[in-house]
């Protein structure tokens, strides 16, 4: 595997790698080391093998560069060319777009087959991470070397040359299929459900004792542009008068959360509470105890073609979600009945949802229990999702 990112750190990479150890196969994965951190170990089963390729964002860009000129990343390369001829490598797992051409590099000369896995729509991503980007220099960057539709040309190049594509949501196999013909039977979907040992993480019944008592909403994970964490707060400006809460569990860039912060100050919210970061193993903790689980992602190219594994954590937690019409969120929370749905990028629409669901306590009981019921009790969890891994890699194999 390789993975142009620091390990551990990566769950779906995790997830995947548990289901194939468990079924049998031997993994070694590449990837950057950060500082103090070894060369090489087990982790969990895992060969872990790491470089340094950067170990700071300008190091990052340096290598973002190097990468773009041929899309082969000459260290990663290097380290795993001498890992295929020590260890008998049959099978080049690449984790996202930018690593697959250097995968399919080694294809070439070494016989290897390649499975370019993409963890989301990587060309509209680079298109909503550089909206935000205001250094003149980092914008030049981005504009010669991480262009969108030069990425989106080599994106059609990996579909064409790997051996199978791996899409994180049906979404974004339909869009690989009309974009660039890609044949059906060449895309697995392997979607981001969580495994139920999620609901073995210890309790904390704490976690919201300086917001009690309240209706707590929660958003849960990473914080950017396009998570839409700016739509929920301008929201809570139309419920100051009700008794709900929001919490933001989680971090972003400096630049991201002194936005959020300068628009909770602006709108002067008394309900919205920033908890920062939080290791994993609460996660459990601040889904369960929160009334309900909001996801308000923008809906764009991006997202419109990935699903967070919060959205499955959530339902496992048997509480209701509140979730934007982004596309998979809006086919997912619909499907199961699991939560309420609003327009992306709509505050007072997220209000209302929002307001709809505090105000009907049978409606919280349902949607929660239908979540609970589709992944604890039926499929919608990693438990049978990595059987569709597991059959691609026999396949393959």
């Amino acid at each position: 595997m390789l993975l142009n990112a620091p390990y551990p750190s990566d769950i779906r990479v995790k997830k995947e790698s548990d289901a194939l150890i468990a079924a049998g196969y031997s993994i070694h994965l590449l990837c950057l080391r950060k500082a103090g951190e070894p060369t090489q170990e087990i982790v969990e089963g895992i060969h872990v093998v790491r470089i340094d390729a950067g170990k700071n964002n300008y190091e990052l860009a340096f290598w973002d560069v190097i990468m773009s000129i041929r899309f082969v990343h000459p260290r990663f390369r290097k380290a795993a060319a001498k890992i295929i001829e020590g260890e008998n490598i049959s099978l080049i797992h690449s984790h996202d777009l930018p690593m697959a051409g250097t995968a399919l590099s080694l294809k070439k000369n070494y016989n290897v087959k390649v499975v370019a896995d993409f963890h989301e729509n990587y060309p509209e991503a680079l298109r909503t991470w550089f909206k935000w980007k205001r250094n003149p220099i980092a914008r030049i960057k981005n504009f010669i070397f991480l262009n969108p539709k030069r990425w989106e040309a080599y994106e059609h190049k990996v579909c064409q040359e790997a051996d199978h594509v791996i899409a994180v949501v049906e979404e974004m196999k339909e869009r690989l299929q009309t974009a660039y013909k890609t044949e059906s039977q060449k895309i697995t979907v392997v979607t981001n459900t969580e495994d139920k040992n999620f609901l073995r993480q210890s309790l904390d019944l704490s976690v919201y004792d300086k917001m009690r008592p309240g209706f707590i909403i929660t958003y849960s994970g990473g914080i950017g542009p396009h998570r839409g964490v700016d739509t929920a707060i301008k929201g809570m400006a139309h419920l100051r008068h009700m008794p709900i809460k929001l919490a933001i569990v989680g971090f972003g860039s400096p630049s991201v959360m002194k936005s959020l912060l300068e628009l909770t100050q602006e709108l002067k919210l008394e309900n919205v509470y920033f908890l920062g970061y939080q290791p994993f193993s609460k996660f459990y903790s601040y889904m369960h105890e929160a009334d309900a689980n909001v996801i308000p992602h923008q809906s764009n190219g991006h997202t419109d073609n990935t699903v967070p594994h919060k959205l499955f954590q959530g339902m496992m937690t048997g509480k209701p979600l509140i979730v934007s019409s982004c596309a998979p969120l809006k086919r997912l929370v619909e499907k199961y009945q699991c939560g309420v749905v609003f327009e992306a990028g709509d505050d007072m629409d997220f209000a209302t949802a929002v307001g709809k669901l505090f105000e009907n306590k049978e409606l919280q009981k349902q949607l929660g229990a239908n979540g609970y019921h589709h992944t604890v009790e039926g499929e919608l969890n990693w438990e049978t999702t990595q059987h569709e891994l597991i059959t691609l890699y026999k396949k393959l194999l």
